[in-house]
């Protein structure tokens, strides 16, 4: 009896392992990101502290939920096998960090932000991510493959919409790959995976950035010059980059822009505002950070759907315009003024903690927590030109990356192919 109740717990636990997964990561970057704001009030530090405790919790739900079923993870028969290989390397490494972390605290007491056991485990968690965003994908690209061929469409009036998670309602449900719960689930499971890539990435630009990593043993923190210009164009670019990559990629899904910069917001307001005794009257404020992506979503859903996220494929006979017409349609000039919005923005949506960055090269003095609002304030309006022209130069790098192919292309024509493929098949079996 318990063997069977053990094995409807594994299977139970394989089911779900992906959103389980990112649950944990998600808790346990939390707790990371709250342990900055441990440093920056300098809270008594140890291996067992609250921030810690959280990051810990999360590495074992991940862990845990992984290894149960680590021989079907891995196993040749397995469609996901290579994005489970990737997520066995960051668990590699996210439990190599808990014990070099202890050991690093043992020796030097309080750490920095950027240090050996910290960077590990912010790049398992990077791999734990990707993976889990790898499967994610590959499943609903699977769900709108079948459905495109469930329909039986003729090659020359065959088109697909690139990840377009609206399609997914309008499965045939007697031959889906997933009910309509667990499609709702793995809508859940993309907007939690796609928010912890953009806060990992995030967190390595604050790594390379940030002031908070001198100790009386060592010093790595990163020249003021080099941490300016990382944060600077930085974050302008990922930003823009990123949003604008989630636009190309799930254009059927356009809530997906507000729910993930609101996510992201939303984690920002509790681990760096509120934690902060001296921050947190200027919650209202901060969570105002919304207003970008929601005004981006609003625009968004207003384009016409034909002219955004409609690759009409060509005949068999002029396959190769097929690369000139994904271009035409998926280059939106208005993509440049969101580029630019999310830019502009990255002053406020970084607060509090770009305030360390551009006082340690711009003013060099200490930022008592008190005063932290008000050297902002006076950083917006002394450096206003060089904040402003560095950001929109940050997001236009941004936008030009993603609407050249840099990142979205090689996944997009991927997919287009395929379905290319399977209809030429039919139109040879007639």
């Amino acid at each position: 009896m318990s063997i069977i109740s053990l094995q409807a717990f594994s299977d139970i636990l394989y089911r779900y392992q992906n959103l389980i997964i990112i649950s944990g990561l998600i808790i346990s970057f939390s707790g990371g990101s709250w342990d900055i704001t441990y440093h920056i009030l300098s809270q008594p530090e140890s291996f067992f502290s609250y921030p810690h405790t959280l990051v810990y919790t999360g590495i074992f739900i991940v862990i845990s939920t992984f290894f149960i079923n680590l021989r079907k993870n891995i196993s040749n028969k397995n469609p996901h096998r290579k994005a489970n290989i990737l997520i066995l390397l960051g668990t590699i490494l996210i439990l190599s960090a808990g014990p070099f972390d202890f050991s690093w605290h043992l020796k030097f007491g309080l750490d920095g932000l950027l240090s050996p056991p910290h960077v590990t485990l912010l790049t398992g968690w990077m791999l734990v991510g990707s993976g889990n965003l790898w499967i994610t994908n590959n499943l609903i690209d699977s769900i709108l493959l079948q459905n495109k061929k469930s329909n039986r469409k003729s090659a020359d009036e065959g088109d697909t919409n690139y990840r377009d998670l609206d399609n997914l309602s309008t499965l045939d449900h007697s031959n889906s790959l997933l009910d309509k719960n667990e499609q709702t689930i793995l809508k859940i499971q993309l907007i939690l995976n796609l928010s912890f890539i953009l806060v990992i990435l995030s967190g390595f630009i604050y790594f390379f950035s940030l002031p908070f990593s001198e100790t009386q043993f060592y010093n790595y923190n990163p020249n003021p010059l080099v941490a300016l210009l990382v944060y600077g164009f930085g974050f302008p670019f990922l930003l823009s980059s990123f949003f604008i990559n989630i636009l190309k990629n799930y254009p059927g899904f356009k809530e997906v822009i507000l729910l993930v910069g609101s996510f992201y917001i939303i984690i920002m307001l509790l681990t760096q505002i509120i934690s902060n005794p001296f921050l947190i009257g200027l919650s209202w404020y901060y969570i105002l950070n919304i207003i970008p992506f929601a005004i981006i979503y609003l625009l968004d859903k207003k384009q016409s759907r034909k002219t955004f996220t409609e690759i009409n494929l060509p005949p068999l006979s002029s396959s190769g315009n097929l690369k000139n017409k994904t271009k035409k349609c998926t280059h939106p000039k208005i993509y440049i003024f969101y580029a630019l919005i999310l830019a502009i923005f990255s002053f406020t949506i970084c607060f509090p903690l770009n305030t360390y960055i551009l006082n340690e090269e711009l003013y060099g003095y200490l930022v008592y927590q008190n005063l932290v609002f008000k050297v902002y304030a006076q950083l917006f309006a002394d450096y206003f030109i060089i904040i402003m022209s560095m950001s929109i130069v940050g997001g236009l790098l941004g936008y030009g990356l993603v609407t050249t192919g840099g990142i979205v292309g090689p996944s997009k024509h991927i997919v287009i192919q395929m379905h290319h493929y399977l209809s030429e098949l039919r139109h040879r079996d007639r």
